[in-house]
Protein backbone atom coordinates (compact mmCIF):
# COMPACT_ATOMS: atom_id res chain seq x y z
CA UNK A 1 0.00 0.00 0.00
CA UNK A 2 1.22 3.55 -0.98
CA UNK A 3 1.08 6.72 0.63
CA UNK A 4 0.12 10.13 -0.35
CA UNK A 5 -0.12 12.32 2.57
CA UNK A 6 -0.52 15.37 0.16
CA UNK A 7 -3.81 14.18 -1.33
CA UNK A 8 -6.81 14.61 0.75
CA UNK A 9 -8.88 11.67 -0.40
CA UNK A 10 -6.12 9.33 0.56
CA UNK A 11 -6.01 11.19 4.30
CA UNK A 12 -7.34 8.57 6.61
CA UNK A 13 -4.93 6.31 4.27
CA UNK A 14 -1.98 8.52 5.39
CA UNK A 15 -3.10 8.37 8.92
CA UNK A 16 -3.37 4.77 8.95
CA UNK A 17 0.29 4.63 7.59
CA UNK A 18 1.50 6.77 10.24
CA UNK A 19 -0.02 4.67 12.77
CA UNK A 20 1.16 1.18 11.04
CA UNK A 21 4.75 3.62 11.13
CA UNK A 22 4.70 3.95 14.87
CA UNK A 23 3.40 0.79 15.92
CA UNK A 24 6.73 -0.65 13.78
CA UNK A 25 9.00 1.23 15.34
CA UNK A 26 7.55 0.85 19.06
CA UNK A 27 8.56 -3.40 17.90
CA UNK A 28 11.80 -2.59 17.10
CA UNK A 29 14.36 -4.46 19.55
CA UNK A 30 16.21 -2.20 21.97
CA UNK A 31 13.18 0.40 22.24
CA UNK A 32 9.92 0.65 24.16
CA UNK A 33 7.16 3.42 24.58
CA UNK A 34 6.38 5.43 27.27
CA UNK A 35 3.09 3.79 29.23
CA UNK A 36 3.94 0.13 27.88
CA UNK A 37 5.16 -2.74 29.34
CA UNK A 38 8.72 -3.80 29.09
CA UNK A 39 9.35 -7.58 28.24
CA UNK A 40 13.11 -8.01 26.66
CA UNK A 41 15.80 -9.74 26.93
CA UNK A 42 19.56 -11.14 25.03
CA UNK A 43 21.85 -13.37 24.94
CA UNK A 44 24.69 -11.90 27.52
CA UNK A 45 28.72 -13.06 28.37
CA UNK A 46 28.52 -15.15 31.71
CA UNK A 47 31.08 -12.31 33.46
CA UNK A 48 29.93 -9.99 30.84
CA UNK A 49 29.55 -6.20 32.44
CA UNK A 50 25.64 -4.92 32.64
CA UNK A 51 25.11 -0.74 32.98
CA UNK A 52 21.52 0.13 34.27
CA UNK A 53 20.04 3.32 34.26
CA UNK A 54 16.77 5.28 35.39
CA UNK A 55 15.31 8.50 36.10
CA UNK A 56 12.55 8.28 38.49
CA UNK A 57 11.19 4.39 39.60
CA UNK A 58 12.62 1.42 41.50
CA UNK A 59 15.61 -0.91 39.78
CA UNK A 60 15.94 -4.38 41.03
CA UNK A 61 18.18 -6.59 39.75
CA UNK A 62 18.62 -10.13 40.38
CA UNK A 63 21.31 -12.41 39.63
CA UNK A 64 20.41 -15.98 37.34
CA UNK A 65 21.86 -18.66 36.32
CA UNK A 66 21.17 -18.23 32.58
CA UNK A 67 23.46 -16.48 29.86
CA UNK A 68 20.80 -13.72 29.28
CA UNK A 69 19.92 -10.40 30.43
CA UNK A 70 16.05 -10.22 30.61
CA UNK A 71 14.25 -7.13 31.56
CA UNK A 72 10.61 -6.53 32.35
CA UNK A 73 8.38 -4.08 33.94
CA UNK A 74 7.25 -0.62 33.07
CA UNK A 75 7.53 2.78 31.30
CA UNK A 76 6.53 5.53 32.95
CA UNK A 77 4.45 8.48 31.25
CA UNK A 78 6.57 11.16 30.06
CA UNK A 79 9.44 9.37 29.14
CA UNK A 80 11.03 8.78 25.82
CA UNK A 81 12.05 5.16 25.13
CA UNK A 82 13.92 2.49 27.14
CA UNK A 83 17.41 1.61 25.07
CA UNK A 84 18.00 -1.86 25.47
CA UNK A 85 21.39 -2.39 23.71
CA UNK A 86 24.05 -5.03 23.47
CA UNK A 87 27.64 -4.79 22.01
CA UNK A 88 30.61 -7.65 22.76
CA UNK A 89 30.61 -8.01 26.16
CA UNK A 90 28.66 -4.92 27.49
CA UNK A 91 24.90 -4.89 27.74
CA UNK A 92 22.92 -1.75 28.64
CA UNK A 93 19.71 -0.58 29.51
CA UNK A 94 19.01 3.08 29.94
CA UNK A 95 15.62 4.95 30.77
CA UNK A 96 15.98 7.75 28.23
CA UNK A 97 13.71 11.29 28.91
CA UNK A 98 13.04 14.29 26.98
CA UNK A 99 15.66 17.00 27.69
CA UNK A 100 12.95 19.53 29.48
CA UNK A 101 10.89 16.87 31.67
CA UNK A 102 9.48 17.86 34.26
CA UNK A 103 6.32 14.85 34.81
CA UNK A 104 8.01 11.84 34.61
CA UNK A 105 6.47 8.91 36.28
CA UNK A 106 8.32 6.47 38.26
CA UNK A 107 9.27 3.17 35.71
CA UNK A 108 9.81 0.26 37.27
CA UNK A 109 12.55 -1.86 35.99
CA UNK A 110 13.18 -5.39 36.39
CA UNK A 111 16.62 -6.64 35.62
CA UNK A 112 18.13 -10.34 35.39
CA UNK A 113 21.66 -10.78 34.80
CA UNK A 114 24.34 -13.67 34.65
CA UNK A 115 25.10 -13.72 38.53
CA UNK A 116 28.78 -13.06 37.57
CA UNK A 117 28.16 -10.39 35.48
CA UNK A 118 30.24 -6.83 36.49
CA UNK A 119 26.97 -4.49 37.11
CA UNK A 120 26.85 -0.68 37.10
CA UNK A 121 24.17 0.92 37.85
CA UNK A 122 23.42 5.10 37.70
CA UNK A 123 19.61 6.28 39.23
CA UNK A 124 18.07 9.74 39.63
CA UNK A 125 15.29 9.61 42.37
CA UNK A 126 15.25 6.00 41.81
CA UNK A 127 15.76 2.94 44.69
CA UNK A 128 18.19 1.00 43.88
CA UNK A 129 17.70 -3.21 45.00
CA UNK A 130 20.30 -6.02 44.08
CA UNK A 131 20.39 -9.41 45.16
CA UNK A 132 22.38 -12.93 44.24
CA UNK A 133 25.16 -10.88 42.07
CA UNK A 134 28.10 -12.20 42.30
CA UNK A 135 30.63 -10.13 40.14
CA UNK A 136 31.92 -6.48 41.39
CA UNK A 137 29.40 -3.34 42.13
CA UNK A 138 29.37 0.12 41.61
CA UNK A 139 26.05 1.49 42.41
CA UNK A 140 25.38 5.33 42.27
CA UNK A 141 21.98 7.31 43.15
CA UNK A 142 21.01 11.02 44.35
CA UNK A 143 17.67 10.60 46.19
CA UNK A 144 17.12 7.14 46.05
CA UNK A 145 18.56 4.62 48.54
CA UNK A 146 20.73 1.24 47.50
CA UNK A 147 20.14 -1.96 48.96
CA UNK A 148 22.68 -4.97 48.41
CA UNK A 149 24.86 -8.09 48.83
CA UNK A 150 28.39 -8.09 48.96
CA UNK A 151 29.21 -11.34 47.15
CA UNK A 152 33.11 -11.35 47.64
CA UNK A 153 33.78 -8.98 44.58
CA UNK A 154 34.84 -5.23 45.10
CA UNK A 155 31.17 -3.13 46.12
CA UNK A 156 30.96 0.75 45.76
CA UNK A 157 27.85 2.44 46.94
CA UNK A 158 27.12 5.92 46.48
CA UNK A 159 24.20 8.30 47.29
CA UNK A 160 23.01 11.83 48.21
CA UNK A 161 20.02 12.38 50.23
CA UNK A 162 19.84 8.52 50.42
CA UNK A 163 20.88 5.31 52.42
CA UNK A 164 23.20 2.56 51.94
CA UNK A 165 22.64 -1.19 52.79
CA UNK A 166 25.04 -3.72 52.23
CA UNK A 167 24.73 -7.22 53.43
CA UNK A 168 27.60 -9.92 52.96
CA UNK A 169 26.32 -13.45 51.71
CA UNK A 170 28.17 -15.40 54.01
CA UNK A 171 30.37 -16.52 51.35
CA UNK A 172 33.61 -15.53 53.10
CA UNK A 173 35.36 -13.85 50.08
CA UNK A 174 36.91 -10.96 51.17
CA UNK A 175 36.32 -8.05 48.57
CA UNK A 176 36.64 -4.25 48.72
CA UNK A 177 33.63 -2.89 49.97
CA UNK A 178 33.39 1.14 49.44
CA UNK A 179 30.51 2.96 50.71
CA UNK A 180 30.04 7.09 50.31
CA UNK A 181 26.83 9.14 51.50
CA UNK A 182 26.06 12.68 51.91
CA UNK A 183 22.45 13.51 53.94
CA UNK A 184 22.68 9.61 54.53
CA UNK A 185 23.05 6.73 56.61
CA UNK A 186 25.42 3.81 55.79
CA UNK A 187 24.97 0.56 57.21
CA UNK A 188 27.04 -3.06 56.19
CA UNK A 189 26.76 -6.43 57.93
CA UNK A 190 28.12 -9.41 57.82
CA UNK A 191 31.19 -8.19 55.63
CA UNK A 192 34.84 -9.53 55.01
CA UNK A 193 37.68 -7.97 54.43
CA UNK A 194 38.59 -4.40 53.87
CA UNK A 195 35.43 -2.27 54.13
CA UNK A 196 36.03 1.87 53.59
CA UNK A 197 34.08 4.28 54.55
CA UNK A 198 32.99 8.54 53.92
CA UNK A 199 29.54 9.91 55.04
CA UNK A 200 28.21 13.35 55.56
CA UNK A 201 25.50 13.98 57.64
CA UNK A 202 24.93 10.60 59.00
CA UNK A 203 25.79 8.06 60.82
CA UNK A 204 27.78 4.53 59.82
CA UNK A 205 26.86 1.00 61.26
CA UNK A 206 29.05 -1.77 60.39
CA UNK A 207 29.40 -4.98 61.17
CA UNK A 208 32.51 -6.82 59.81
CA UNK A 209 33.57 -10.64 60.43
CA UNK A 210 37.18 -10.21 59.98
CA UNK A 211 38.59 -6.53 60.38
CA UNK A 212 41.94 -6.85 57.78
CA UNK A 213 42.10 -2.73 56.66
CA UNK A 214 38.82 -0.35 57.56
CA UNK A 215 39.44 3.42 57.03
CA UNK A 216 35.99 5.10 57.59
CA UNK A 217 35.43 8.85 57.95
CA UNK A 218 32.12 10.91 59.14
CA UNK A 219 31.04 14.76 59.26
CA UNK A 220 28.45 15.03 61.26
CA UNK A 221 27.45 11.89 61.69
CA UNK A 222 27.90 8.73 64.16
CA UNK A 223 30.26 5.91 63.53
CA UNK A 224 29.39 2.40 65.09
CA UNK A 225 32.03 -0.71 64.22
CA UNK A 226 31.62 -4.48 65.20
CA UNK A 227 34.17 -6.78 64.35
CA UNK A 228 36.94 -8.97 65.10
CA UNK A 229 40.55 -7.86 64.71
CA UNK A 230 43.09 -9.99 62.04
CA UNK A 231 46.38 -10.27 63.14
CA UNK A 232 47.78 -7.50 60.77
CA UNK A 233 44.50 -5.60 61.00
CA UNK A 234 44.19 -1.60 60.26
CA UNK A 235 41.96 0.51 61.81
CA UNK A 236 41.51 3.63 61.08
CA UNK A 237 38.22 5.89 61.79
CA UNK A 238 38.06 10.11 61.99
CA UNK A 239 34.90 11.52 63.20
CA UNK A 240 33.88 15.69 63.39
CA UNK A 241 31.28 16.00 65.02
CA UNK A 242 29.83 12.80 65.88
CA UNK A 243 30.49 9.82 68.22
CA UNK A 244 32.13 6.76 67.53
CA UNK A 245 31.92 3.29 69.04
CA UNK A 246 33.82 0.23 68.49
CA UNK A 247 33.05 -3.17 69.79
CA UNK A 248 35.75 -5.69 69.58
CA UNK A 249 34.84 -9.45 69.37
CA UNK A 250 37.51 -12.11 70.49
CA UNK A 251 40.80 -11.33 70.29
CA UNK A 252 42.25 -7.14 71.15
CA UNK A 253 45.67 -7.61 70.41
CA UNK A 254 47.22 -4.07 68.54
CA UNK A 255 48.56 -1.08 69.10
CA UNK A 256 46.06 1.12 70.27
CA UNK A 257 45.94 5.06 69.61
CA UNK A 258 42.55 6.67 70.60
CA UNK A 259 42.08 11.12 71.14
CA UNK A 260 39.42 13.13 71.15
CA UNK A 261 40.15 16.95 70.63
CA UNK A 262 36.50 17.51 72.96
CA UNK A 263 34.75 14.46 74.10
CA UNK A 264 35.35 11.41 76.72
CA UNK A 265 36.85 8.20 75.89
CA UNK A 266 35.34 5.26 76.97
CA UNK A 267 37.62 2.03 77.16
CA UNK A 268 36.66 -1.24 78.73
CA UNK A 269 40.03 -3.14 78.56
CA UNK A 270 43.38 -1.77 78.96
CA UNK A 271 44.23 1.92 80.73
CA UNK A 272 41.92 5.44 81.21
CA UNK A 273 42.46 7.53 78.77
CA UNK A 274 44.43 10.69 80.28
CA UNK A 275 44.11 14.43 79.63
CA UNK A 276 46.45 15.95 76.72
CA UNK A 277 46.88 19.94 78.38
CA UNK A 278 46.24 20.86 81.94
CA UNK A 279 44.36 24.16 80.99
CA UNK A 280 42.42 22.83 77.38
CA UNK A 281 40.01 20.34 76.55
CA UNK A 282 41.33 17.12 74.73
CA UNK A 283 42.23 13.52 75.59
CA UNK A 284 43.92 10.14 74.71
CA UNK A 285 45.00 7.00 74.93
CA UNK A 286 47.87 5.18 73.94
CA UNK A 287 48.85 1.61 74.96
CA UNK A 288 49.13 -1.59 73.74
CA UNK A 289 47.47 -5.39 74.29
CA UNK A 290 48.88 -8.77 73.69
CA UNK A 291 51.22 -8.93 70.92
CA UNK A 292 50.52 -5.51 68.96
CA UNK A 293 50.43 -7.04 65.67
CA UNK A 294 46.66 -5.34 64.79
CA UNK A 295 46.95 -1.02 64.45
CA UNK A 296 43.68 0.99 65.97
CA UNK A 297 43.52 4.31 64.97
CA UNK A 298 40.42 6.33 66.40
CA UNK A 299 40.41 10.40 66.99
CA UNK A 300 37.22 12.84 67.17
CA UNK A 301 37.05 16.05 66.63
CA UNK A 302 34.15 16.86 68.82
CA UNK A 303 32.42 13.35 69.98
CA UNK A 304 32.93 10.56 72.34
CA UNK A 305 34.71 7.52 71.40
CA UNK A 306 33.82 3.95 73.24
CA UNK A 307 36.38 1.13 72.55
CA UNK A 308 35.32 -2.66 74.25
CA UNK A 309 35.43 -6.22 74.13
CA UNK A 310 32.78 -8.62 73.36
CA UNK A 311 32.97 -12.30 73.79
Amino acid sequence: MTCDVHSRPHRSIATGCALAGLLVAGALPGSAWAGSPINKRTAADPQGTVEVSNVAGTVTVTGWDRNEVEVTGELGDGTEKLEFTKSNKLTRVRVVVPNRAYNVDDTDLIVRIPVASVLSINTVSADVTVNGVLGAQRLQTVSGDVRTEAGGEDVECRTVSGDVLVNGNGSGRKGLVSITTVSGDATATKVAGEVNGNTVSGTFVLGVGEITRSRLRSTSGDVGLTGQLARDARLDIESISGDVRVDLVGSTAGQYEVSSFNGEIRNCFGPKSVRTNEYAPGRELRFQDGDGSARVRIKTLNGDIGVCRKK
